[in-house]
């Protein structure tokens, strides 16, 4: 479960910059409209990214704090 958190997690920051780097080819390109579509569509994913990350932190808190309490019930 934590890989598949982290995948997604670096997935989301990849595909930002992608978004991130057509963007600024847009710009370069003159093409003001493409370049809004492309600096919107990397907000989303870092927002994505940050949602992802925040979610994997509280995930493996989580596992940690139970595997604590486990060990002292042991």
């Amino acid at each position: 479960m934590d890989k598949a958190l982290k995948i997604l997690e670096v997935l989301w920051l990849i595909i930002g910059l992608v978004g991130l780097a057509l963007c600024v080819n847009a710009i370069i390109d003159q093409d003001q409209i493409g370049a809004t579509y492309f600096l919107v569509f990397t907000v989303v994913c870092g927002i994505m990214y940050a949602i992802r990350k925040r979610q994997r932190i509280k995930h493996e808190t989580s596992v940690a704090n139970q595997s604590l309490k486990a060990k002292e019930r042991e």
